[in-house]
């Protein structure tokens, strides 16, 4: 109402008295703004005016500083979920804890559960400072509204195809975390050198458009599963997986049926279960809790609420923490007692010891994951500076923007500093997009951020006891808005629809993003070289819309002008009386033809046949 009175103010008088008592409200608004709003300029003005707006170039982007804390705090907002996610999936690759003995459960044995425990929590303080650190010098040496954490997909590659579900890959804990920081300092040299710009040259279009999509389908099988989600997606003896999000007295855990199982009784067993023997799919409380928590985050989306993260974890959560209730996190067990004894504490600082410099020589089997991890932690922090750095106008024709390589160098020493606790790559985060809605413009707002994330590491009990089924939801739309890529993909070209749908499709169904990208790669490259060795014989290479039919069959339809096969064709078609092809030469009119043309009553020329 307040900014309606702006138009009635320019007119009569009359006009105005007219309008205000239509519309008293609207008079009694803006009078309670005037202060709030002179004050907020007079702090814009201040800030504006001193060396942090000078060192931030407040006044050449046009820049506030109320509009830079609102951007901040929607960015922050907006990607909070990743201090409750990535704990989680990192905590899942057993991180340096040792296994029990195996008459004392190995991986599943109390310790090394209690183990498992631990390290979450000293995730949840990593994950914070990594973020801390990252986003302050983004802010600070680049000057651009981003903020960095721990990558989301980067973490399930981390966890799930290089160290393995709780330590059963080929690479050791801290083989990996040696890797990512060998990484970090190779995206630094590319990054102060200018390398970047050859090297995606270098990578097919379609998977690199595709990438992100297939990482996004990755996240979002993992929310549905039951470690890390919702529960809707199990598994299952005679298809894989199936419908499940059944309660946990109707689950019949799978078991590796090995010699040491079927001799000695000695049966290992782990976190997959199938519904099929006691039946209750879907009759699990918990998985329509997460489902409730999923459809508020999209529904917030869709009215462009910066909040919808906050809203949807945030329900989910509270509705989880009562005790005594079907969806509780605190059950009436050993480890729901010490989960809730760990959440009563409120305030605390998890330390770090166990994560620290977990760095070896020994780096057997590291190599694809090194590469892996340089290879989507360069697209993904492309794509997220390039576009942002385009929303905000500030980019040119050739696709550099102020200070670019200060941002992708940022980007790199994050990363590094990140290694030190245990983290995997800390990237660009594209959802400093809302920030950059809000209003901002400068580094301040990611400065900002990296207070924010100061102040999360003192809450580490409440973080902690985030349920996985709250935080599935999450996993599951940010999944789906990574699909968004998949627009840019040239599904008419068949090389494009093929190399770019084996990205996205291998990733969920093999958990890793490495398979993918080699089957992606590997179609494109075997598709694309086959067109080019059939154009030494002739054939043409199909159009970049696609054949309407085979390349080979168009090439013996449509032969080239002069070639054997085009004077064959000719040579039948004058024998059988039939008109020359369309792309032949028309012949000349003759003169009975030629009286007609022009007139009114000229006969019809007859259709052509396509040769």
């Amino acid at each position: 109402p307040s900014r309606d009175l702006l138009t009635p103010i320019n007119q009569s008088s009359k006009s105005l008295l007219t309008y205000v008592s239509a519309h008293p409200s609207s008079l009694f608004v803006k009078i309670d703004l005037l202060p709030t709003m002179k004050c907020l300029e007079k702090v814009n003005d201040a800030v504006g005016g001193s060396f942090i707006g000078r060192f931030f170039k407040f006044e050449e982007r046009g820049a506030k500083f109320s509009h830079e804390l609102a951007g901040a705090t929607a960015t922050f907002l907006t990607m909070a979920y990743i201090l409750a996610v990535n704990p989680r999936i990192l905590a899942d690759s057993g991180g340096p804890c040792v296994p029990d003995p195996p008459e004392e459960g190995g991986i599943f044995g109390a310790n090394y559960e209690a183990c498992l425990e631990e390290i979450k929590r000293q995730y949840i303080t990593a994950t914070a400072i990594g973020s801390m650190v990252g986003c302050l010098i983004m802010g600070l040496f680049a000057n651009l509204p981003i903020a960095l954490a721990p990558g989301m997909g980067m973490n399930a590659y981390f966890t799930y195809s290089v160290v393995g579900w709780r330590g059963t890959g080929s690479v050791s804990f801290q083989a990996a975390v040696t890797a990512v920081m060998i990484e970090g300092a190779i995206f630094f040299v590319l990054a102060i050198t200018g390398a970047r710009y050859a090297i995606i040259r270098l990578i097919p279009e379609p998977v690199r458009i595709a990438t992100p999509a297939a990482i996004g389908c990755f996240l979002a099988h993992l929310g549905l599963q039951t470690a890390e989600g919702i529960g809707v997606v199990v598994s299952d003896i005679a298809t894989a997986v199936t419908l499940g999000a059944c309660p946990e007295d109707r689950r019949t855990p799978i078991v590796a049926y090995d010699d040491t199982c079927a001799n000695e009784g000695i049966c290992v067993f782990s976190d997959a279960y199938t519904c099929d023997v006691l039946g209750g799919v879907m009759t699990s409380a918990m998985t329509w809790v997460g489902i409730l928590g999923m459809m508020i985050i999209a529904i917030f989306l869709a009215y462009k609420s910066h909040l919808a993260f906050v809203f949807g974890i945030g329900l989910v959560t509270i509705i989880s923490w009562p005790r005594g209730t079907a969806v509780t996190y605190f059950p009436d067990t050993e480890a729901g007692d010490a989960r809730f004894e760990y959440f009563k504490q409120v305030v605390d600082i998890a330390p770090v010891n166990l994560l620290l410099t977990q760095f070896t020589k020994n780096l057997a089997g590291a190599g694809l994951a090194l590469f892996t991890m340089l290879y989507v932690d360069f697209l993904d922090t492309s794509g997220t500076l390039l576009g942002l750095a385009n929303s905000m106008g500030i980019i040119d024709e050739e696709g550099n923007f102020p200070k670019s390589r200060q941002a992708f160098s940022a980007d790199a020493v994050a990363t590094m500093f990140g290694s030190i606790f245990g983290l995997c790559p800390v990237t660009s985060y594209i959802e400093s997009g809302s920030g950059v809605e809000a209003g901002a413009k400068t580094g301040m707002t990611a400065v900002i951020c990296s207070f924010y994330f100061f102040l999360s590491i003192f809450f580490a009990p409440i973080i902690a006891s985030i349920p996985p089924w709250a935080t599935g939801g999450a996993l599951v739309v940010v999944g789906s808005m990574m699909g968004r890529s998949l627009a840019k993909l040239q599904w008419d070209n068949v090389s494009h629809a093929v190399s770019g749908f084996l990205t996205v499709i291998i990733m969920p169904l093999t958990y890793s993003i490495a398979y993918g990208l080699i089957a992606g790669i590997g179609a494109f490259l075997v598709m694309e070289g086959t067109f080019w060795l059939l154009s030494f014989a002739g054939v043409p290479k199909p159009g970049a819309k696609g054949p309407t039919r085979m390349a080979i069959g168009e090439s013996l339809m449509n032969p080239k002008p002069g070639s054997a096969a085009a004077a064959a064709a000719a040579n039948a078609e004058e024998e059988e009386g039939e008109e020359v092809a369309q792309n032949e030469e028309a012949p000349e009119p003759d003169e009975e033809t030629a009286e007609h043309e022009g007139s009114d009553d000229a006969p019809a020329e007859p259709a052509k046949e396509e040769s």
